[in-house]
């Protein structure tokens, strides 16, 4: 029989236990790095998955290993952290916490990720070497890939030879695979800005420094880095996403603070992109008669995320493989995203080649023949309060594609 008929026969005797822990983790959603449920139902599917070392890291990821004889390291990861949002789906699995829901998908991948593990255990004659399974918390608003670096992860574990990861795609169909080689997803920052003004009363504002007009003003000239800046062919993202200052209606205040997202693919980007900012802001301050001690303060947090820059030569193999296994129409060049996510820490900063996939997961009754979208319906997207995701093909096609992906980059060493 061949492999991945094996394998799917595998993956179907275990679809509904699969399905069952992706109910329970949906139904029990917990945020950031406070996980300590999802991670202890996790940790004791890796044990009965048969690997042989499963262990926490900073107390809510956990980090399971499977021996298999001699050969090369690979790890394969999956989030499991929720959002802060009510989960509207409707669905009999839906959440039981208030206004905490699984909308980005992390309930499927660490679901799957079990369906992986005892995929591959029950294969260890078609493998040898070393398999790291990752279940990491704190994707969304923590960046928890770095805080189990930090605390260990790759000193006390087999340094892989390649990280594999993938997300639930809200535009491809249940069934296909989304590939993209080199910059996946985007650098991240989250600066904010401190704009400063001299306070006074409204209906006497010539005795003011209006830090409302020069936060307005910085806004708009802050649109102005990625249309006459920037090169058109370098993806880049600068929004100011809050704006808060003032308390009354007849006061003008002293400060306004701008709370900012800026994405690219680049060290060197980035820091032309803030460098840009920071002249805009003294340009404006001094444009609107403030003095030095007042001018605006750009705060930076220091690299929210890193890019994802997928591996070529690895991206090769993963898609020779999914082609293997669902055929070529089925796999599909995605282009990069602004999207953030901290995958990217796995790399070493290009010391361990990475490789992140899509993983589709919208319903294919929505899709042709040809697996175009049968309308100009728009699906929701990830974090949206309905993204739900297509479960039968979803969780089949992530289970049995990345097995048969992983189990050919053991055969080739």
């Amino acid at each position: 029989m061949p492999l991945i008929d094996t394998i799917r026969q595998h993956v179907e005797a275990d679809y509904e236990r699969i399905f069952q822990l992706f109910c329970h983790y949906n139904e029990n959603p917990e945020i950031g790095m406070d996980t300590f449920n999802t991670s202890q139902r996790q940790a004791e599917e890796l044990r009965a998955a048969g690997c042989d070392v499963v262990q926490m890291v900073c107390e809510t990821g956990v980090v399971a290993v499977m021996k298999n004889g001699e050969g090369p390291t690979y790890l394969f990861r999956a989030d499991c952290d929720a959002l802060p949002q009510p989960d509207l789906r409707g669905e009999a699995w839906a959440s039981k916490i208030p206004n905490v829901g699984h909308q980005c998908g992390h309930s499927l991948h660490s679901a799957n990720l079990i369906g992986v593990a005892r995929a591959m255990a029950k294969l260890k004659s078609e493998w040898a070497g070393t398999m790291v399974f990752v279940t990491q918390p704190g994707e969304e608003f923590d960046n928890g890939a770095d805080k189990l670096i930090k605390a260990g992860l790759f000193d006390h574990f087999p340094l892989p030879k390649a990280a594999l990861a993938y997300h639930v795609s809200p535009t491809l169909p249940a069934g296909t695979i989304g590939v993209v080689r080199g910059p996946a997803m985007a650098l991240i920052e989250m600066p904010k800005i401190i704009v400063k003004g001299i306070s006074g009363h409204g209906g006497y504002p010539q005795t003011t420094k209006d830090a409302v007009v020069l936060a307005s003003s910085i806004v708009v000239r802050l649109q102005t880095i990625v249309s006459r800046v920037m090169s058109p062919f370098e993806p880049t993202v600068v929004s100011v996403c809050s704006i808060h200052g003032g308390l009354s209606h007849n006061i003008l205040p002293d400060q306004v603070e701008l709370k900012l997202t800026v994405r690219c693919f680049s060290v060197a980007v980035y820091e032309k992109i803030m460098a840009e900012i920071k002249q805009i802001c003294e340009g404006e301050a001094i444009a609107s008669g403030l003095p030095k001690e007042l001018f605006p303060e750009v705060i930076e947090r220091g690299f929210f995320t890193k890019p994802v820059i997928n591996d070529v030569a690895l991206m090769d193999k993963l898609q020779s493989s999914f082609e293997q296994t669902l055929g070529k129409d089925m796999v599909r060049q995605e282009p990069c995203y602004t999207f953030g996510e901290d995958f990217s820490s796995y790399g070493l900063d290009g010391k361990i080649p990475l490789g992140f996939v899509w993983l589709g997961s919208v319903n294919p009754n929505k899709f042709d023949e040809n697996m175009q979208p049968k309308s100009t319906e728009t699906y929701p997207p990830l974090h949206s309060s309905v993204f739900n995701p297509y479960l039968p093909g979803t969780i089949r096609t992530g289970i049995a594609a990345m097995t048969a992906a992983l189990i050919q980059l053991f055969k080739n060493g």
